[in-house]
């Protein structure tokens, strides 16, 4: 999952959802120089990373990407899971995703001066041009894609992989909501 995903798996909690944010940046057992409700994000953070790439639902759209897009079809499929838990959302109504993307980056906001050097620079265009509202539309997933390639050097035309998901919508849908529903009930203990 990308960063939407991971947020909403946050919960209510501002650390929690803070130290889920950073965790990618945050190396090794140098998570527990943190306080223990990040440190529970950060932990969160990794279960999701950790459940996400061994379940078999999300495995199958991951495997569609490697004919064309063989070493990245993770990374592929982790932002194509922003656009589906959008889809998702706007389907079963489970949350308000415009407040909650509103909450997430208040939230951030508040622990901004805490965030790694690297992460705040980035969340500033996180953050500039809504990435995670932008997440909801084929447009808004082509340009993450497209950025997404210049910056590994891969491909410059990496935001063409969303005729996979187009082709296959229905499929993705289906295997997202199992996953999803799985997912949300694996990580309530964080909360």
């Amino acid at each position: 999952m990308n960063y939407l995903g991971h947020l909403v798996l946050s919960g209510k909690n501002d650390e929690v959802l803070f130290g889920n944010f950073i965790a990618d940046s945050i190396k090794g057992s140098s998570y527990l120089d943190w306080p223990k409700d990040i440190q529970n994000g950060i932990l969160l953070h990794r279960f999701i990373d950790s459940f996400t790439d061994s379940n078999e639902n999300y495995l199958k759209g991951k495997r569609r990407f490697y004919d064309q897009y063989p070493k990245v079809g993770g990374v592929i499929n982790d932002i194509i899971y922003d656009y589906l838990l959008w889809q998702y959302e706007l389907e079963y109504q489970t949350i308000n995703l415009h407040k909650e993307i509103t909450r997430f980056y208040n939230v951030l906001d508040t622990y901004k001066s805490k965030m790694p050097e690297n992460l705040r620079f980035m969340y500033g265009y996180m953050k500039r041009d809504n990435w995670l509202l932008n997440y909801k539309y084929e447009s808004g997933i082509k340009r993450a894609l497209n950025g997404i390639g210049r910056r590994m050097k891969y491909s410059n035309n990496l935001e063409q992989s969303f005729q996979v998901v187009k082709t296959n919508l229905d499929t993705y849908n289906l295997e997202f909501k199992l996953f999803f529903e799985e997912i949300k009930v694996e990580t309530s203990s964080f909360m």
